[in-house]
């Protein structure tokens, strides 16, 4: 009972842990929307990004529409991006990767039933674009559905080893289905490509750790979660008393 209590709470935490543009940049949407883009999905678009077989044909235009979009997710502003990619969208109506930008944009303002809607369109005008099933699991998992974000990553499994973001959101679906052996090897998989500054992969990976009974790691790693959200941390002041429990945990532990 107490796997599934520590599991289901970092679930729950989870989804009120405030959204970032990227490993450096926290910026609000200034255009409307309130919300900040989230690295779990935005950085996909960040850098320079992969694009599909598909998009090669894209027209100009649609192109130029969808690259102003990619600009305006960078620096946090999801409603013009939205916006943009909407415009592109006109353009082509087969364009995967603007698709899944138009999904990114919205999972930005929690709009999560929209960003599914966009992100399986992404999916069916192309089934490679890795990026679409990324967005579409984030999604499932804000929605507590989570089997259907583990099917959704399934057939992008084999990608998590460049992509982080596939290995992360698989782990958040493992503890949302109270698998805790599985929510740990996947989170010991996005640990090794993702920011060292992601904040809430450290607070999953903690949780899946004290399920694993692993408390002196687990505390490592809420003792980082809590430094790199500092203040702004949700729950604050019962992490830091869980913090403290897992010390002396993990000092049994050694002494047994």
């Amino acid at each position: 009972m107490r796997i599934r209590r520590i599991l289901l709470g970092i679930v729950v935490l989870l989804a009120t842990v405030s959204f970032v543009a990227g490993a450096t940049v926290k910026t609000g949407d200034t255009a409307g929307g309130g919300a900040d883009t989230n690295l779990e999905t935005g950085a996909i678009f960040t850098g320079n990004a992969v694009v599909s077989v598909a998009e090669l044909g894209v027209s100009k235009k649609a192109r130029e529409d969808y690259e102003r979009g990619v600009r305006a997710l960078r620096l946090g502003r999801a409603s013009n991006a939205e916006r943009d990619v909407k415009r592109a969208l006109r353009e082509d109506t087969k364009f995967s990767d603007a698709y899944a930008l138009e999904a990114t944009a919205e999972l930005s303002q929690r709009d999560f039933v929209s960003a599914q809607i966009a992100a399986r369109s992404a999916i069916d005008a192309d089934a490679s674009n890795w990026k679409a099933y990324v967005i579409l699991a984030t999604s499932d998992n804000y929605l507590s559905e989570y089997a259907d974000a583990v099917a959704a990553l399934e057939p992008v499994q084999a990608a998590s080893a460049q992509w982080w973001q596939i290995a992360y959101q698989r782990a958040r679906a493992e503890a949302g289905l109270e698998h805790a052996h599985e929510a740990l090897e996947w989170s010991n998989r996005a640990a090794l490509q993702a920011p060292a500054d992601f904040a809430p992969l450290h607070l999953l990976h903690a949780s899946a750790l004290v399920a694993s009974a692993q408390y002196s790691q687990a505390a490592e790693e809420l003792e980082t979660y809590l430094e790199l959200e500092g203040t702004n941390a949700p729950q604050r002041d019962e992490l830091q008393r869980e913090l403290g429990r897992l010390r002396e945990l993990a000092g049994q532990k050694a002494g047994n």
